[in-house]
């Protein structure tokens, strides 16, 4: 459905400077066909100041810590770091977590496209009986990162704790989070396609 006040938009901008704007009555708006879509560039900056649980402590001996203090600096390293954004999900009630830890720096896209289409053929013969609008994300031509950075891993709580201090002292000695691979991004990143999201009742 296209709203009066962005059709009449379009024939103002397709009309001559010197047109006279004329109001559009319903039986000549039912005349006309548009497309909607929005097309978005921008620059997104993750805690790459550090986040706002932690606090850097002065050393990277975790048993020296507070409870409000972590680093996220590698092991041996002779300074501590500061942490960034944590995110964390489970999967199943009594499962464990997946986290993305550590996520920070900086990202630009230019292009990201966002536009309803209708499906209703195509997909081996399934668009026909699905019938229905979904909404499609264009992927930008190119992703620059700076200063980027996050773990992938696995812990046993979704929250991080310090396990080298004592309950008492508002850490988790019980604790554990294995990282599965870590990364740390400058530069480009070519994409191309469409990400298809489909309405679910």
């Amino acid at each position: 459905m296209i709203s009066r006040g962005v059709v009449v938009w379009c024939v103002l901008a397709a009309a001559p400077a010197y047109a006279e704007l004329q109001v559009l009555d319903d039986a000549a708006l039912s005349e006309l066909n548009g497309q909607g879509g929005v097309y978005l560039s921008g620059e997104l900056s993750i805690n790459k100041d550090g986040g706002v649980l932690w606090s850097t402590p002065a050393s990277n001996t975790p048993s020296s810590w507070t409870a409000t203090q972590r680093s996220c600096a590698t092991v041996g390293a002779s300074s501590p770091e500061h942490c960034g954004m944590r995110l964390a999900v489970r999967s199943e009630a009594a499962g464990g977590w997946y986290v993305l830890d550590n996520l920070k720096g900086i990202f630009s896209f230019e292009g990201l496209t966002l536009r309803p289409r209708t499906i209703n053929s195509g997909f081996n013969g399934d668009g026909a009986g699905f019938n229905q609008d979904v909404l499609v994300f264009g992927l930008p031509n190119q992703v620059k990162f700076k200063d980027g950075s996050f773990a992938f891993g696995v812990a046993n709580q979704g929250g991080w704790q310090n396990k080298a201090l004592s309950v008492a002292n508002g850490g988790d000695p019980g604790y554990q989070q294995t990282n599965i691979f870590s990364a740390k991004i400058d530069g480009s990143i070519r994409m191309q396609g469409n990400v298809l999201i489909f309405p679910k009742n």
